[in-house]
Formats: C-alpha cells, structure tokens, sequence
C-alpha cells in the first residue's frame, strides 16, 4: 500500500515537474505572445483568429496577438526577443535569427514571395530604366517590397528619390492619385486592391520567387510546445474555418521549414 502511495506521488509530482518545466522555458509570460507585422490592417489581424484559437486548442497554451503601432516598433520588439511566436517576412527572420536565436517551423507552402513595381496605367513608362530620376515609395522597412524593389533599381543603375510610406495600400493611392511615380510592392497585396483602384495601375516589373515569410519560435519556448506549435499550424488546413482563412488572406496551406530555406535571402543580403 505504502508503495503504491509512493508510485502514485512520484507520477503525480512528474507532471507537475514537467508542467512547471515547460512553463518556465516559454518564459514569465502568462501566456504566449504572437507577433504581426503592422502592414496589416485591423481587419486583417482579426483574420488569423482561427489560427490563434486552433493553436491555443491544440497546446493548451493561451496564445495573445500581440500588434505593434508601427514597422520599426515591431522590429524592436522581435529583435528583443519579446515574442514567443511570430510571422516575419524573410528578411526579418534571416535577422531574427542571426541575433536573438529565432528559429523557423513552418512557411507558406505552394507560393514564392514576389516583388513588384507598379506605376500608372496611363504613365508612359515602359521599364524600370524610365524611372531614373523620379519619385519611388515603398513601405518601409518591408523586404519584398521595399529591399527587393530597390535592390533590383540598383542593379539595373537606376537612381530614384525614395520616400518611404506605412503601407503598400498607401503607396498604391498615392500612384493612383499622381503624388508619386512608382512604388514597391508584393502580388498577394496588389492583387487584392480594391477593383476601381486596381483599374488605375500596372506592374511594370516583377522579381523572381524567394523563399515566403516564416513562422519562426524563440528558443526558450520548451521543445514540446514548440512541437505542439508545429503540429497545430500543420493540421489547421484539415479544419472547416481553414479554407476561409487561407482564401482571405491570399496565402497557401503551411508546409514545414528549415534553415536552409532561407539561403536564398542571404545570398540577396550579401550574408
């Protein structure tokens, strides 16, 4: 009797050791925070809730969205490691985890990103060449958008005055509205402006693929919630609400990642 008594506390005293454990490497928080880029809107945020609540189902972990007012306060908050989880474009990650460690579970699984630059549809401009001289926006502190745009003007010679705006949206009414000549920007964006927007632009360059934005997890995140993680971004296609939230947000289902995936990035960085 004694024995069982004591067999009974050793697993009893087991899963509290390793509740605590778990716990303790997610961090103080008392429940995990995600980070979004601030590029999206209100209404798109609101868009990833399925995921989050499937992620909290499946981990048993609170998950917190956790926005930022604007592009470089994020980047503050990544680079200080304040996220426990989060979905960064590419350049962010290759960053991310050259300093803080982050490391990458899961990116979009069919898609490549890709760059654009759109100018008016009645500008008489024909190739990126024409643009030497005149007004560039991009968002700012993007990479497809912004990075990959002007990094493809330099190579090609092309020296433009930069002026940099919050968001792609943004950059694309100023066009439209003649404020400026052609702005950075990415497909899965520009292909769901608004109709009678849309109608007033065209893309006058476009970038090969690179490798899409990641799911990345800081490493104090215990490596069993960590794989709990994976598995529910893994399997949430297979739910009713997936296919809403995959058509709304442009994106494809998510595949597993590694390292590796990125070397194309850092080959653009120079890294």
């Amino acid at each position: 009797m004694i024995l069982k008594i004591a067999q009974i506390l050793s697993v009893l005293f087991f899963f509290v050791l390793s509740g605590s454990v778990i716990a303790q490497d997610v961090g103080s928080h008392d429940s995990l925070l995600f980070g979004l880029s601030p590029q999206l809107t209100k209404e798109q945020q609101e868009r990833w809730l399925p995921l989050i609540k499937h992620i909290e189902k499946q981990t048993n972990y609170p998950l917190r969205l956790q926005t930022s007012p604007t592009i470089p306060v994020f980047e503050n908050r990544l680079f200080a490691g304040k996220f426990d989880l989060a979905y960064v474009n590419p350049k962010l990650f290759v960053e991310a985890e050259r300093y803080v460690g982050y490391q990458p579970v899961v990116k979009e699984g069919q898609k490549k990103l890709i760059a654009i630059i759109v100018v008016a549809k009645d500008s008489p401009y024909q190739s990126i060449k024409d643009l030497n001289g005149l007004r560039f926006v991009s968002p700012e502190n993007t990479f497809a958008a912004s990075v990959l745009s002007r990094l493809n003007l330099y190579a090609q010679g092309v020296s433009v005055t930069h002026n940099p705006v919050k968001t792609a949206s943004e950059g694309y009414s100023l066009i439209a509205a003649g404020s400026a000549d052609a702005v950075g920007g990415v497909q899965q964006t520009f292909d769901t402006l608004p109709v009678k927007l849309k109608n007033k632009l065209k893309i006058l360059w476009t970038s090969e693929g690179v490798t899409p934005y990641a799911f990345i997890i800081h490493p104090r995140v215990n490596a069993v919630v960590r794989q709990r993680i994976v598995e529910a971004i893994l399997d949430f296609k297979d739910i009713p609400e997936a296919a809403a939230f995959f058509k709304a947000l442009q994106i494809s289902p998510f595949v597993t990642a590694e390292n590796k995936d990125w070397d194309d990035i850092r080959q653009l960085l120079g890294q």
